[in-house]
């Protein structure tokens, strides 16, 4: 299961197959899974936060296709609702917000490339 996602990050964060949009729900799901086995709130956290930033990487990537930056930037709020779904208390609000805030940048610096 882990060469499978290691497979799988690789393919989304280096869009090795860019006409695929499904490779990023089979991603979660397959990354669902392994969360089932059990995983304690902290791993989760930074679980869900490893997600986020591996679509946000892509999504400022400008050598990747902007076809795929769009469909990383179309699924980022997954693992953003994940977080929000799981925060607890005030600091993982705001570690949330923090993300959201970070998203916001990201895609106002490269909104222009996104939209050729």
């Amino acid at each position: 299961m882990s060469i499978m996602l290691s497979t799988l990050k690789d393919k989304i964060r280096y869009a090795k197959e860019p006409d695929n949009p499904m490779l990023i729900s089979l991603w979660l799901s397959a990354e669902e899974s392994k969360q089932d086995i059990g995983y304690e709130e902290l791993n989760l956290q930074s679980h869900y936060q490893e997600q986020f930033y591996l679509l946000l990487e892509t999504i400022a990537d400008e050598l990747i296709p902007v076809h795929w930056r769009r469909t990383c930037l179309d699924n980022i709020y997954k693992p953003i609702c994940s977080l929000q779904r799981i925060a607890k208390n005030e600091k993982q609000q705001t570690q949330v917000q923090t993300l959201l805030h970070e998203l916001s940048l990201t895609a106002q610096y490269f909104k222009h490339s996104l939209q050729q």
